[in-house]
Order: C-alpha cells, then structure tokens, then sequence
C-alpha cells in the first residue's frame, strides 16, 4: 500500500509558524502572528541636587535609602536615629539650630572669640555662667557650663535635672566655639516633658549673641531624640545609673569634701546637678574620638530623691557624639565602668 504523505504533512520554520496544506489541485499557505508585547514606558523619576554647606543631598523621595548594618564587628555604625545624606528637603526660612526637615543639629558652631569676651555675652543676655574647665592640660579646650532662669525652672522636675544647663566648647586648636543647641539637649533629656517655647527662646538669644552660627555636621532626627540610644541592648535616657545614696545635704557634702566638684547648679525643687572632675586617665577618651564635642566634660550627677545617678555613659557619651562609628566605640569600651568607678568615688 503506498501512503501519499503530501496531503497531511505540517511545515513548521523559526521564524512564524507556517501552517501548510497540499491537495492535488492547490496549495494553501496559513500564517499564524505572535502578538506584539504591548510597550511600557518607564518614568524615570528627576533627581534634584541640594547643596548645604558644602556637601550634596539627593531630592528623591521614590528612591530608598538601603539601610545600613549597625551590628558589632562592622568597620562603621550608624545610629538608628541618624542618616547623612538622607536629607530630602532643605528650607531656607528655617533657622540654624531650629528642627529643618524633620532634623536638628547637636552643636552651633561659630568663629572663636576671647573667653572673656564670650563670658560676658552671655551675662549680658541674662545667661549664668556656672564653671570654666580646662579639658585638656594646654588650655586649648575650654568647656563652659551656662544657664538661665528658664532652663533652671523647666528641669527643676524628677529625672529632669540635666536639661538645665547647656555647654560652650572653646576650641583654639579649630578657631572656633561649639555651642549645645538647646533644642537637641532639651529635646533628649526632657524626653516627652521637652517645651519647644523655652527651647526656642533659648536659641534666639544665642542667635542674638553670635550671629554667624552655624549647623554643627552632627544631624539627627529630632522626634527620635526621646529614645536616642547608640545600637540596641544600648541604654537609653531613663536607664540611669546610681552611684550613691543618702540624704541630699549629705550626699552634696561628701561630693564637696572630694574636692573633684567643678560647679553645683540648684534647681527650683531642691535637687542639684554637680559636674565633677574625671580622673586624668578617664577623661583621655576624649582624645581618641575627637576633641570636637569634648564639652560634655566636667560629668554630671544629679542628685535627688536621697539618691546621686548619672546619665548611663553608654548613653551620655553617645547622645554627645552622634557620629560616634562602632569601631571608635570599641576604642574607649572600658570609660563607661571607669566613668561610674570616678562618680561613684566622689561620694566616700
């Protein structure tokens, strides 16, 4: 039996399929299209270069930032409350010192001027100035503790005692002074009690002392102050350490017979803040993370309640220094127990 195969055979090629059928009497050829992909056109969001001071910031709100890892072993740390260049917005209306985006600096810097000249501003504006104290043995590192009536009155509350006072870093090895801005340490240690009203009316009158102040490059996220801590299993502003305990009188006069008290500030509801003297091999940590915020020297106590505590120096340290990297911190891992060794001397 001979098969005639030309009457069913299919002719496929690579190109389209070609559906082929022979007959006797003709051919008929059927093409079969592949349906076009329908285009899609992508925008492309615009990106807008903001430049603050010197440095570019990327206007991009469709764009997230990848996050950054904070765990130990890491080269850099970044705090879960800072970001560099995540700036999205910059307003020009907004004073320098004043919350900008949703962030505010730590420190207002300006060009250096005499200590008695400085000194004399602020007594001028009605600021109390409460100690001078030499941070380093050459004298070019000079931290000032200064407050005023309203800052005494709003931290005259429970755990409240060391928003009272702010710290004035001259600094001749930069030329320049470094000032605690008083919404960023208002803000961190007043916690949910912060009064934006005193905390501006604080900076307007440093703004009417120095007139070139500037943004310090230490920028965090302003809401997120009230639970500033450096990494996580880190204290934050309420885990306060207790060095001593007794009645206040007591305990202020066994601080005075150490002669390590630098100043005494008393506030309105019978506690008082002293900042004492570290010991000379406690206080170098300064030098090994940077000179730039060593204003948070003399270290404060608060005494209060029959009980002497101090800021945790996990926190202190870090709420100081908010660029603080994990590997710098890794560098002074033994200052926080000496810290609290040197506080809790004071009152033997």
């Amino acid at each position: 039996m001979k098969i005639n195969f030309t009457k069913s055979m299919l002719i496929p090629t690579l190109i389209c399929l070609n559906l082929t059928t022979l007959d006797a009497d003709q051919t008929k050829t059927i093409i079969v299209k592949v349906p076009e992909v329908p285009k899609v056109l992508a925008k492309v969001p615009n990106v807008n270069i903001i430049t603050d001071n010197g440095t570019e910031y990327k206007n991009n709100p469709d764009i997230e930032v990848p996050k950054k890892s904070n765990a130990i072993g890491s080269s850099k740390r970044i705090p879960p409350n800072y970001n560099k260049k995540e700036h999205t917005e910059i307003f020009k209306d907004v004073k320098f010192g004043e919350v900008n985006n949703s962030r505010v600096s730590a420190y207002l810097q300006t060009a250096i001027i005499p200590k008695e000249e400085l000194i004399k501003k602020l007594t001028v504006a009605n600021f109390k100035v409460l100690s001078e104290y030499k941070v380093d043995k050459k004298g070019k590192l000079t931290s000032i503790v200064f407050t005023n009536d309203d800052m005494t009155k709003l931290a005259s509350k429970d755990m409240r005692g060391f928003a009272g006072s702010l710290r004035i870093l001259i600094d001749k090895q930069n030329s320049q002074i470094s000032i605690s801005n008083p919404l960023y340490v208002m803000k961190a240690f007043m916690q949910d009690e912060y009064n934006d009203k005193i905390a501006k009316e604080t900076l307007y009158k440093l703004h009417s002392i120095f007139s070139d102040l500037k943004n310090s490059k230490d920028i965090v996220k302003f809401a997120r102050l009230k639970r500033y801590h450096f990494m996580e299993n880190m204290p934050y502003y309420k885990d306060m350490t207790k060095v001593a305990t007794g009645d206040n009188k007591t305990l202020l006069e066994k601080a005075k017979k150490s002669k390590k008290i630098v100043y005494e500030h008393h506030l309105d509801n019978g506690s008082v803040i002293i900042g004492v003297e570290l010991s000379s091999r406690t206080s170098k940590f300064v030098k090994k993370i940077g000179y730039q915020n060593s204003g948070l020297l003399p270290y404060p106590i608060l005494i209060e309640n029959n009980t002497a505590k101090i800021l945790a120096p996990k926190y202190y340290i870090a709420v100081m220094y908010p660029l603080l990297s994990m590997s710098e911190f890794m560098t002074i891992a033994t200052i926080p127990g000496a810290i609290q060794k040197d506080c809790d001397k004071v009152f033997r």
